[in-house]
């Protein structure tokens, strides 16, 4: 059943959860109100555990939690209008705390916390803390799993770590279509390059809605939006050797997707090696894209090639991206030159923490050349 309160002077909506909670959230609007203090009392506590208790082994509990996280909402809307992110994430850290206590003292009787890390979650990113945010909303998306049975729910904490941009029924649209829209850009850089015609449209269609494995899928968004949040630096913020550590590692994480990804689609799941079967390394996978592709590079231009970037490291990348990259029998064409480039930045990225100077001065055509070679994946194996 709803209610209306007053939170610093604005009627907003809310839920009645009976006596005693409704009095113990009245004080604690009355006090942020009047006073801006944010604290949760004995008083919430205890009609919080008597409020938790009602609802053990009920069907309407995960209803019933939801509904006392919406409590909170009122004075969180307040916060955001204002602008204070920091204490509207603080809230949520307040709110836990009755949960906190009441699930230590009834071991193996979880709360949902669905609603309490979403909107958690959506607090920490607005402040501007990727990890804290992709961390709480993955968690609610796992309570949301339990609670539904379900192994991928179509919740809004879904929609948003599986950068689904065409669901439309959930708060943090806008974030996912922002972080879509920057994806976008290395799509068409892909399509425009190779003369393709994949879109957007056909990456959600055929890889997101359809994964190899949630895990890259995961991982793939994550990386995402943390290479987004970095591009909005200015250059001359970036141009220093950890900026390069931390592009390589974020493009080591891409190219961990782009690898999943080619061994999914990979007949031969397993080779030979040395004498007995293993999981084929990322040559084969390269190796297995480029004839998927019909850009088969004969096995003498690949070690060759390797042998350039074992000499200088940060050269052999220039070449690759300025198309001049060639074996002594053959100039390697673009696709060959990103997948290539793709091959070495996964095998140094394994081995070394070290990067070259040309990592973080030309950025920008290095991981379009890696975005490149994740597009070419789909493009030519789903």
């Amino acid at each position: 059943m709803g209610r209306t309160v007053s939170v610093c002077g604005v009627e907003m909506p809310t839920q009645s959860l009976g006596q005693p909670m409704d009095d113990a959230f009245d004080q604690l609007y009355k006090e942020f109100s009047e006073k801006r203090l944010l604290r949760v009392d004995d008083e919430l506590k205890a009609a919080a555990s008597r409020y938790f208790d009602s609802f053990i082994g009920s069907v309407h509990s995960p209803a019933a939690h939801d509904h006392y996280f919406y409590c909170f909402l009122p004075i969180w809307n307040v916060l955001l209008s204002t602008g204070r992110p920091g204490l509207a994430e603080r809230l949520w850290e307040l709110a836990f705390e009755p949960v906190r206590q009441w699930e230590f003292a009834h071991p193996g009787q979880p709360v949902d916390k669905g609603a309490l890390c979403y909107f958690w979650g959506w607090s920490a990113l607005l402040n501007g803390n990727l990890d804290r945010g992709y961390l709480l909303i993955h968690q609610s998306f796992e309570e949301d799993s339990r609670t539904s049975g379900q192994q991928t729910p179509r919740t809004p904490s879904y929609a948003l770590i599986s950068l689904d941009y065409q669901q439309d029924r959930q708060a943090m649209q806008e974030w996912v279509l922002t972080q879509a829209s920057f994806l976008e850009i290395f799509v068409d850089d892909y399509s425009a390059t190779h003369h393709r015609s994949l879109t957007i449209d056909d990456v959600k269609r055929r890889f997101f809605d359809s994964p190899p494995d949630y895990d890259a899928i995961f991982l793939l968004t994550f990386t995402v939006a943390r290479l987004h949040g970095i591009s909005g630096l200015p250059d001359q913020a970036k141009r220093n050797a950890f900026a390069g550590q931390i592009e390589l590692n974020l493009l080591f994480d891409l190219l961990l997707v782009i690898d999943v990804a080619i061994r999914h689609a990979n007949p031969a799941k397993q080779v030979m090696k040395r004498g007995k079967m293993s999981d084929p390394m990322f040559y084969d996978q390269a190796t297995f894209l480029l004839q998927r592709a019909g850009r088969a590079l004969q096995q003498r231009d690949f070690q060759d090639v390797h042998a350039q970037f074992d000499a200088d490291f940060g050269a052999a990348i220039r070449d690759a991206l300025d198309g001049t990259l060639k074996s002594q029998w053959v100039t390697l064409d673009r696709l060959q030159s990103d997948v290539h480039l793709a091959y070495e930045l996964r095998n140094r990225g394994a081995h070394q923490i070290e990067t070259v100077p040309i990592i973080w001065e030309d950025f920008d055509r290095v991981q379009r050349a890696v975005f490149r070679c994740l597009c070419a994946t789909i493009d030519f194996l789903y």
